[in-house]
This record gives C-alpha cells, structure tokens and sequence, in this order.
C-alpha cells in the first residue's frame, strides 16, 4: 500500500470520527435524545424528568460526575452518564461553575449544562435603576412574576427582612426607602418577595465596601443621613459632574440653616400610585408634610428614593464650594450661585430663552 493510500485511509477515518462525535453531541443536544448512551450506566429505571422548579446547589470544583448524578437525582437530566458524556464532548467538563441553581421544568441536557458551564444560576433577572421609590420597585417585582407588589411591599413592612442588614440601623419608625440598592439581580426562580427584598438590602452593604465607609465616617454624618442626601441628589442631578455640586448646595445651605428648598421632595410628598413624580404647584409647595423641604428645615426624615453608589459616594464627599442656590436649564443641567442675586439672573437668563427654569 502505497504512503498516499495509506495517507487518504487515515483522513477517512478521522473524519468519520469527527463526523460521528458531531453527531451524537447533536443527539444529545436534541429535546429527546433517547436512552442509547445511558446503555453503559446499567440503570434499570429511567428517573423522570421534574415537573417543577427545582433548586441544586453545585460547590465550586466538583467534577461533571457528581454534577451529572446529582441532576439526575433532581429529575433535571435523564441520567449522569448523559449529562457527563455530553459536557465532555462539549469541552465543558472542566469549567463548570459552583452556585445555587434553579431550572424550571422542560429544558434539555443542554441547556442545563450551559447555565453551569456560564454561572447562569437562573433565567429570571430584575433590573432596578437608580433614583425609585419602593413602591416603584415593587411594581418592577410585580411585572418580574416574582410576587406582587403588596406581597413585596409587606415584606419590606415586616422587621425581619432587614435584620443583619445595613437598614437595621435606621431610625425607628422610618421605611427601607433608601436602602434597596439598585442594580441588576439575578433572582432565584423560587425566590419568595421576602427574599427579593434582602436581596437587595444586602447588596447595599456589599457595595459600603471599606473605602465608602470611611468616606460616610469621615463625612459627620449617620448612614442614614448620607442615604437621604444621596436620594436628592440622585432625584435632582442629571449628569454625573453635578452629583458632588449638588451635594454641596445641600451642605451649605444645611450648614447655614437654610431651608433646602428641593422640589423632588415635594414630589415624593405629593406622589401617589400611577404618579409618583407629578409637576408640582404652588398649592403642594405650602402643604404640611415631613418631607416638604420648602416648609421643614433640615434634612427629611428619610430618604425619597433609593440611591446608587456614585450619589451615596457624592453625598459623603460633596465639592468644596460656596454653592447655595441652582437653576434647572432646558437640558436637565443647572446653573450654580453663591448668591441669590446671582441665582435670579441665572434664573432670567434660563427664562430668556424660552423655558422657566426649576429653581432652588
């Protein structure tokens, strides 16, 4: 036989091989991929398929093996031989990742094998953006099939949810407005409303790591006073730069005694369930509330929304200014004064070009 023969004989069989392993990976990806692989397990019983949302917890470092059988006894996969041939012809034996898992019913091996090959621990995520009250957020539970948005708000009502957390040093009597952190959650499918909320409680001290703690230390103020000027700031300030501005004008005027003057307090005063941020009139400037900074000096009882890491941080460390006053432009930028001769004029030149200004 010559080298050639010999040469084209060899690449045949590589590609049948090749062909072949394409094909039962296929198979085995496929809804219904049968028992022929389960053949070599000598398991007499196939076990069924789970009918309900099941949790698995996987440490980190366990082998496909383990992985595999522990699936199998959870009714996720149809045996372990299944779930270990196809995660090695996939490549992913050995990165799979250790977590908390929970897997509705219904998906195939494969789809199991790649939520743990990427650290997908579950399919149902919530995104809460900074500068919500809890009412918001509880209708963004609601509309996440989580629970509704009385469940979540009674939860939050109940003492126990925040225990052990950063909000159960709050005065007494105040909300856990201000201490849901706003972030993107990956949420268990079995999560209860309770569950969702210390989530998000407990992710706010994660995120007080060492630096903005003694940012909040060296500040002079309590947490909880922190959280309240970072929630105006987070209502009032639309770029980035202004953040530690803004803070400042409340620092000041604070310092000063001054009323705050902020109208996104008179706004949370004022909202109610479809309208949590209404125009605001002269009417609701003179109403009586707790947190009408036009009437009430010093800061509001408790925060008016719930903050993000870079206000928290500008609450603590507000710019070193001699601001007492800003005027709202057209494109949500303000105009700083030191004066309130200056801020008139700021006021006026807004107004000159065709739209009132919002002042403080």
């Amino acid at each position: 036989m010559s080298a050639a023969t010999r040469e084209r004989r060899t690449l045949a069989a590589l590609l049948f091989v090749a062909v072949c392993a394409v094909g039962v990976a296929a198979w085995l990806i496929s809804r219904n991929p049968g028992i022929a692989v389960e053949a070599e397990t000598a398991v007499p019983v196939k076990r069924e398929r789970s009918s309900e949302v099941a949790a698995v917890l996987i440490a980190d470092g366990e082998s496909a093996a383990e992985i595999g059988e522990r699936l199998a006894e959870a009714g996720l996969v149809s045996s372990q031989r299944h779930f270990q041939t196809l995660a090695t012809l996939l490549g992913w034996e050995l990165v799979l990742n250790g977590g908390r898992y929970t897997f509705e019913p219904g998906l195939t091996t494969y789809e199991v094998i790649r939520r743990i090959r990427f650290g997908e621990t579950s399919p149902l995520s919530i995104t809460v953006p900074e500068g919500l009250r809890i009412e918001e957020v509880a209708e963004l539970v609601a509309a996440s099939g989580i629970a509704t948005a009385a469940e979540f708000l009674e939860a939050l009502a109940d003492p126990a949810t925040a225990e052990g957390t950063p909000a159960a040093s709050r005065p007494a009597g105040t909300s856990l407005e201000g201490y849901l952190f706003p972030s993107t959650y990956t949420l268990p499918l079995d999560i209860s409303a309770a569950g969702a909320a210390r989530m998000m409680l407990e992710r706010l001290g994660h995120e007080l790591d060492e630096a903005l703690q003694e940012a909040v230390g060296e500040s002079g103020l309590t947490l909880h006073e922190v959280l309240t000027i970072a929630s105006m700031i987070e209502r009032e300030a639309a770029i980035a730069e202004e953040r530690a501005l803004i803070s400042s004008v409340i620092g000041n005027r604070l310092e000063q005694d001054i009323l705050l003057q902020i109208d996104s307090t008179v706004q949370y005063a004022r909202g109610a369930t479809g309208e949590y941020w209404p125009a605001i009139s002269a009417r609701d400037l003179a109403a009586n509330h707790p947190h009408n900074t036009y009437l009430s000096k010093g800061l509001p009882p408790s925060p008016i929304a719930n903050p993000g890491r870079a206000s928290i941080l500008a609450a603590a460390e507000p710019a070193n200014t001699s601001y007492l006053f800003y005027a709202a432009r057209p494109d949500r930028t303000h105009a700083f004064a030191e004066t309130y001769a200056e801020h008139q004029r700021n006021i006026e030149e807004i107004r000159s070009g065709g739209t009132d200004a919002a002042a403080e």
